[in-house]
């Protein structure tokens, strides 16, 4: 940058240093509006009325933010509703991309002929920003519709992000999604904050946010209520801290489910913190069919409330949700979970419930205060363990068995 200065005897260096600084300004500025650009949808064609398939636009719209080198946004406008189909937004572009979702996106509510896996996805995109004050409505009716009567046996998911390193999703509304809300796969050093996800309490299989073979996530100030697991933790992931969630109704936050289809799962350094679950099936659960193999460790759950939740603390190794499941001799290993500052209530007998594999006893668990009470009065509250060691340091309500003082 070259400055002009006029030689002038009349300008003293105050005036000198104005100008310099004038010009300074001024360039900074323009580098800004040119590295910063933003791509309204609406200029490749999108209609946002609600009922135009604006799909095609929006593919236009995403080729012109990959290939800006600047500091691109894709914007989705406020006051503006948008149909697509499923649609798939792929890396690596030229630079990080910002997709700011102020208005709302809508999927047809229809079964698609073709299995999708997700409706929205994003792959391949280290650096990404997802956020707004926008809504991603699945319409998921239909394949709820169509999974309880056993007529479809997967739904797409709402909003997927795969293989996209360092990004960041936050501020949304997520509702009624036909599958899973939010999926974070393949990923590290991932953020997921501020998100509102909605869907009635018996969509089916409407996992909140879900995550799997990633590393290095927070999950953080969500609000969740949904027809399944607020947040759920998949094979291969680890490093993942959960906090400050409200999830209810729902099913709970759970690692799981492991070791399905005699598979082989491993999850480690999971950590679940100052949350709230209420009216939810499960509070704190771990989940994994018999017959895998792999290991679950490093699990800690901390400064929890739980309110009328129906099995508030758990450890399942015979999960089977269709109830027809034979007996296997080979099991994910449990170690080394650690329960701290939880407080609940139940609305069944047993509060507190360790139901380790025959095969390959869970180790290692730990409970210090924790306290579950009966949700109801006169009712009573109990623990049950089978094949589970490890300790406890008072209070722990109800007395757990097999744990040793």
């Amino acid at each position: 940058m070259s400055i002009f200065i006029p030689r002038d005897n009349s300008m003293d260096h105050r005036t000198v240093l104005a100008v310099m600084l004038s010009t300074a300004m001024t360039t900074v500025l323009n580098n800004v509006l040119v590295a910063a650009s933003v791509h309204n949808v609406l200029y490749y064609g999108a209609k946002g009325d609600g009922h135009t398939d604006d799909t095609q636009a929006f593919l236009k719209g995403w080729n012109a933010v990959c290939a800006d080198a600047g500091a691109p946004t894709l914007l989705v406008p406020s006051g503006t509703t948008f149909l697509l189909s499923q649609i798939i937004f792929s890396g690596p572009c030229k630079a990080k991309i910002h997709v700011q979702i102020d208005g709302t996106l809508k999927r047809p509510n229809v079964v698609w002929e073709s299995n999708e896996q997700s409706w929205i996805l994003f792959n391949g995109l280290d650096g990404l920003v997802i956020d707004g004050y926008g809504e991603i409505n699945g319409q998921g009716l239909s394949y709820w519709d169509c999974k309880i009567r056993n007529i479809c046996s997967t739904a797409p998911n709402a909003l997927e992000v795969a293989n996209c390193d360092g990004s960041t999703v936050r501020g949304l509304l997520i509702r009624n999604s036909p599958g899973m809300q939010v999926v974070l796969g393949f990923s590290s050093k991932a953020q997921i904050n501020g998100l509102t996800v909605i869907a009635p309490g018996e969509s089916p299989n409407t996992d909140g946010v879900h995550i799997s073979h990633s590393q290095h996530v927070a999950v953080s100030n969500c609000v969740i209520s949904t027809g399944d697991d607020c947040v759920s933790i998949g094979n291969g992931t680890f490093d993942v801290n959960v906090s400050r969630i409200t999830c209810g109704p729902g099913h709970g936050i759970s690692i799981g489910s492991l070791g399905g289809q005699h598979s082989v799962s491993v999850v480690e350094q999971i950590r679940v913190s100052y949350s709230r679950i209420f009216h939810a099936t499960n509070g704190l659960r771990i989940k994994t069919w018999q017959g895998g193999s792999g290991h679950v460790k490093g699990i800690t759950f901390e400064h929890i409330n739980l309110t009328a939740v129906y099995n508030p603390i758990i450890i399942d190794q015979y999960y089977c949700p269709n109830q027809v499941c034979s007996n296997k001799t080979s099991a994910v290993a449990v170690r080394d979970v650690k329960y701290y500052g939880i407080r609940g209530t139940s609305n069944q007998r047993i509060g507190i419930n360790l139901r380790c594999s025959q095969s390959r006893a869970c180790t290692g668990i730990k409970m210090q205060n924790v306290i579950i009470q009966p949700a109801s009065p006169g009712q009573q509250v109990e623990a049950y363990c089978f094949n589970s060691h490890g300790t406890d340091i008072q209070p722990v309500f109800p007395a757990v068995p097999c744990l040793v003082s």
